[in-house]
């Protein structure tokens, strides 16, 4: 499952990097990961500096579910401590099972939430993650947490590219 995994997210990286249409181009990679992680829901957003909630930007869904941009504010104030201790850490990847006894499945219904990162980037207003909403556990690799860091990176800059542009 990690060269998959692996695979789509350095192709989303090179699509990011190289179209136009950054917009597209990012939504594509979400719908690559979104296939090789058998994920029901994949999200690029802001986590809040205090890991209390993540500001999604950019979401690709399953089934019927809403694709494209996205407002939504997910609470993670649920695991709020383990998100903390993971920002505190250098690594790439937190994997959180979610029980559906747990308060947190209300608004996270998967049996885990992946987050990944790209450590060496800047985390001035919060952290720029990819969330993952999957069915069963996946375990992964550095190396592919690695990978999809890359394609974390490359939105980042498109996405700063874009606010100077604009001024905002």
């Amino acid at each position: 499952m990690g060269d998959l995994v692996t695979e789509a997210a350095i192709t989303g990286a090179a699509l990011v990097r190289h179209l136009n249409d950054a917009r597209f181009a990012s939504l594509r990679a979400l719908r690559q990961l979104l296939r090789a992680l058998d994920a029901e829901r994949i999200a690029i957003g802001v986590l809040h500096p205090d890991g209390s909630s993540l500001q999604e930007e950019l979401v690709w869904a399953s089934g019927f579910g809403r694709c494209g941009e996205s407002e939504r504010v997910l609470s993670c104030a649920a695991f709020a401590d383990e998100i903390r201790g993971w920002l505190a850490s250098t690594k790439d990847a937190l994997s959180i099972a979610i029980d559906t006894r747990s308060p947190a499945w209300h608004e996270v219904p998967c049996d885990q939430l992946l987050l990944v990162r790209d450590c060496r980037g800047k985390n001035d207003g919060g952290t720029l993650i990819l969330a993952a909403q999957l069915r069963g556990s996946v375990v992964l690799p550095d190396e592919t947490a690695r990978a999809i860091a890359v394609l974390i990176r490359e939105y980042a800059g498109r996405r700063e590219a874009a606010t100077l542009q604009t001024g905002t």
